[in-house]
């Protein structure tokens, strides 16, 4: 009797259906909420994103960008929101050993010249005197650290209104966005002229991120015809689907005008990123989001939008962003207790241990009827897993957690417009709620029709709390009837088993896929499958 053994679970995503088995591939459109990195080529499951402030008592508003600073061995996160409520978010704390901490306090709310967001903020650190610098719909804010000295940098009535206000630091002064042009702030927060470049970028654009070159030497504007729409509506954004011209220009901050640039015909561009020695450009094209290395497209994500500049990140040796993602190919909204899915897709260097791939990382588990998250304006990647000494105080020795903070905006049938923020774990901290994830191999094909006799589940030993189902796939990409099985320990399943078999009584099958459903709140890791089966058949 011929065995089908599913033991590769790397877990790249693939839009191809067919193919082997264990090739360690899985499917684009199902797969999600798998932690690829604790133990990789096993598979286990992430921890669900959990809710900073979750009774709302500080944070009210959409944060729409946020900046990390290290200030006396604690982590802090200086955020803003839409409403210009400036936020100084604690990650961890020392002196209660607690590296997950995450504690919101508000600073300042912003009022010089009433700034409004509705195109998105941009934070950064820069001065003589470093201070906080804020871009928004009518210039920048300059304020301290400590919320107070707020002042409107430059003359209102001299900057473009409504446009995105990215910032970047460059050869020494801070950049600012201000819609075909750029403006320029030296050190003592004196704006030297809003319009840096003659000739500037081509009429009727914007521009919508700032980046600098992957030697330094550039600084690259992400330039687009299409105007940003009010990131606050929740309603669909009609300038996405506009196909048009987008741009990469490139400054030496010598040259009158622009040094060069590239242009992406019939594309809409919505932010770069540079790493090492890659460049990657986000936006739209005709067939949904896409990622260009630098205009190479590489990936088309087609299910999710394309992300904002302050959705993105790297932590190691990898670029991530996250972004909403369509559920079930039609909506996002889902009912209550149902799961709603975002999406974080990671780009790694090619290596022995983690292949060149794109993941689908996470879920959230709706917290209203028809919940719908519209947007995903922040997302940064604020700490770092790192372990200490068992002597150090830290439960484990762990004092940092690798963990992303994202901002969401969320609505529901009712209307009830929502603004969340969370942390999530790329790698599992052991200690939160496991991810009701899944996983489906590829759907491999057989000359005749197989019959299945035996399936074996080989894990860890099971603890209280776990609970999976394991289904077969058959060749309409959906459970084969009697072809599914749940495992739930207290109830057919004792703790402590780490192999469970079943004998599932199916039709006959040409095609063959395994899916597995993690079920349970506590975390388990499936080392491999055994599929027993008989050839004959037609």
């Amino acid at each position: 009797m011929p065995t089908l053994i599913v033991d590769n679970f790397s877990g790249r995503l693939t839009r191809y259906t067919d193919g082997d088995i264990n090739s360690g591939y899985t499917k684009y459109t199902v797969t999600y909420g798998v932690d690829y990195f604790s133990k990789p080529r096993n598979l286990t499951w992430q921890e669900t994103p959990i809710q900073i402030d979750a009774g709302g008592s500080v944070i009210t508003d959409l944060i729409v960008a946020g900046k990390s600073r290290v200030e006396s061995g604690i982590v802090y996160v200086y955020a803003i929101g839409h409403t210009g409520r400036l936020y100084k978010i604690q990650v961890n704390d020392p002196s209660t050993y607690n590296p997950n901490y995450d504690n919101p306090v508000l600073l300042a709310t912003l009022s010089s010249n009433t700034p409004t967001f509705t195109r998105g903020g941009f934070i950064d650190f820069y001065g003589a005197t470093e201070r906080i610098y804020i871009g928004h719909d009518k210039g920048v804010t300059r304020i301290d650290f400590n919320g107070t000295n707020e002042a409107f940098v430059g003359a209102l009535g001299s900057w473009t209104q409504n446009v995105p206000r990215p910032l970047r630091q460059f050869i020494g002064k801070l950049y600012v966005g201000n819609g075909s042009n750029i403006a320029e702030i030296d050190t003592t927060a004196t704006v030297t002229t809003y319009t840096k470049l003659a000739p500037s970028w081509p009429s009727n654009t914007q521009v919508r991120d700032l980046d600098t070159s992957v030697d330094g030497v550039y600084l690259q504007a992400v330039v687009t015809r299409v105007a940003l729409g009010d990131i606050t509506s929740t309603t669909p954004d009609t300038n996405d689907i506009t196909n048009s011209d987008s741009y990469i220009f490139r400054w030496n901050g010598t040259d009158g005008g622009y040094t060069a640039f590239e242009t992406y015909s019939a594309y809409s561009l919505t932010a770069s990123f540079s790493f090492g020695q890659s460049q990657y450009v986000f936006g739209y094209d005709i067939t949904g989001s896409a990622v260009f290395a630098p205009n190479v497209k590489i990936i088309s994500p087609v299910l999710t939008n394309s992300p904002m500049p302050n959705a993105m990140g790297v932590g190691t040796d990898m670029v991530g962003w996250i972004a909403t993602e369509t559920y079930n190919l039609t909506s996002k909204k889902v009912a209550t207790g149902g799961i709603l899915r975002a999406s974080q897709f990671i780009y790694g260097k090619t290596d022995s241990e983690f292949p060149t791939a794109w993941y689908r990382q996470f879920a959230m588990t709706a917290t209203a009827p028809e919940t719908d998250i519209i947007r995903i304006p922040f997302a940064q990647l604020v700490s770092n897993l790192n372990i200490g000494s068992s002597s150090n105080g830290y439960l484990a020795g762990i004092f940092g957690f690798g963990k992303y903070y994202f901002s969401t905006l969320e609505t529901s049938a009712g209307p009830t417009t929502q603004y969340r923020f969370y942390k999530w774990f790329p790698v599992s901290t052991t200690l939160g709620t496991t991810i009701t994830g899944q996983y489906e191999t590829q759907t491999q094909l057989f000359s005749k029709k197989i019959k299945v006799n035996k399936v074996r589940i080989y894990t860890e030993p099971l603890v209280t709390n776990n609970s999976f189902t394991i289904s077969l796939i058959g060749s309409d990409g959906n459970a084969i009837t009697n072809g599914s099985k749940t495992f739930t320990v207290g109830s057919n399943v004792t703790a402590g088993t780490d192999m469970n078999e079943w004998s599932p009584d199916m039709n006959r099958t040409y095609a063959l896929a395994v899916r597995i459903t993690n079920a349970g709140s506590a975390n388990w890791t499936c080392h491999k499958i055994e599929i027993d089966y008989d050839q004959s058949g037609t």
